[in-house]
């Protein structure tokens, strides 16, 4: 258990503070706008949407929605600040996750997650950028 700890610590240390951008496998979908990736092991948090929570109407959809997304692709992410829709509007940190504009085989994470009415827009944080696309809004 030490070990797994020691070398778990020593994978989150690898992760530049500046880092902007990650291109990598996802090795866990927490929910629809989280997820982890696996190189290097950071928590991504998507940006200027939202899904359900766990135990809310929609969450397994939305979570088996980006996990068939994402199975088996590279996703690339580009954190908030360096050119995503919630520059100036969101933070590049929330809690234990970067916040971030991902994309799978060129395609938005979270427009995909919109235009199929398993995510809401949240203008707050993007502006219109998904808005356009949105059933809901937060």
């Amino acid at each position: 258990m030490i070990r797994i700890l020691t070398a778990l610590a020593l994978c989150l240390a690898v992760v530049p503070a500046n880092a902007d951008e990650w291109t990598s496998p996802v090795s866990r979908v927490i929910d629809g706008d989280t997820f982890l990736l696996s190189r290097p092991l950071v928590r991504i948090r998507l940006c200027g949407v939202d899904t359900p929570e766990r135990g809310q109407r929609g969450y397994r959809e939305a979570t088996r929605y980006v996990k068939a997304l994402v199975a088996g692709r590279k996703v690339q992410c580009r954190t908030v600040g360096d050119g995503t829709p919630c520059d100036g509007r969101s933070r590049k940190k929330s809690y234990d996750r970067f916040v971030a504009q991902c994309f799978v085989d060129g395609q938005d994470i979270a427009m995909k997650l919109v235009q199929s009415g398993r995510a809401c827009a949240w203008p707050r944080y993007s502006g219109k950028h998904y808005l356009r696309q949105a059933s809901c809004v937060r």
